[in-house]
């Protein structure tokens, strides 16, 4: 075992893969502009980015994840693959809660990132939204959704820019540029949480570890008698 970190996200419309190949080194960044559905593609992405940096899937001391919310597919691939890979090296995986790197990734000097509510598409009209100290909640098409962000100071991602009038991001910013600033840094935010943890000792159990699963597919909501939205992903 080496002391490589490695960190991936399938949550958003991007493929985050970002390595630190040792305590102190410089981060190196893989993240795609597009997302990964397919656990084939996703496994061929990685490949290619460890090969890329040298260092080998031997070198890693621990994986870390991002757990969502966000596309139901796109969250499955990517812990599948992170918990596999975490199993066959018998190194820790910890999961991380995507809206908590992204509220890292968005903070400035002025605005703590705990104070940030997220905001992410979900379908063709849905949103998530996590709101500062709660668990995100899934956001119909009816909704105001200005009016329940409340005023905290919010990033977008993927979301319907009609529907945040009035809303504003860290420092006055707009909130769809925000999301783009937390999304470019993701990355970056992932590895310093996982190393957060890391030193917490608060790795996961890789069998037990899910995806923070805001709302399911219609057809396993439905045969699970769970409220959906037709328009989720």
């Amino acid at each position: 075992m080496g002391d490589a970190l490695l960190v991936l996200d399938t949550a958003t419309d991007r493929t985050v893969l970002a390595l630190r190949a040792r305590v102190g080194a410089p981060l190196t960044d893989g993240t795609s502009s597009s997302p990964e559905r397919g656990a084939a593609g996703l496994g061929s992405r990685l490949a290619a980015f460890l090969g890329a940096t040298g260092v080998g899937p031997r070198d890693l001391a621990a994986i870390g994840v991002g757990t969502g919310p966000g596309s139901f597919t796109g969250l499955r691939v990517g812990l599948a693959t992170a918990k596999t890979l975490a199993w066959s090296l018998g190194v820790p995986i910890v999961g991380i809660p995507t809206v908590d790197a992204l509220r890292h990734a968005a903070a400035t000097s002025t605005t703590a990132g705990a104070a940030i509510a997220v905001v992410q598409g979900a379908g063709a009209r849905d949103h998530y939204l996590a709101l500062p100290g709660e668990a995100p909640q899934l956001v119909p098409p009816g909704t105001d959704l200005a009016a329940a962000i409340g005023g905290h100071p919010a990033i977008a991602l993927g979301a319907d820019a009609t529907r945040l009038d009035g809303v504003t991001g860290p420092d006055g910013e707009d909130p769809v540029a925000a999301g783009l600033r937390a999304q470019t840094g993701l990355g970056a935010a992932l590895l310093m949480l996982l190393e957060e943890r890391l030193v917490a000792s608060r790795a996961d159990d890789a069998t037990t570890l899910v995806p923070v699963y805001v709302a399911l597919p219609r057809g396993i909501a439905v045969g699970a008698g769970a409220g959906w939205s037709p328009e989720i992903r």
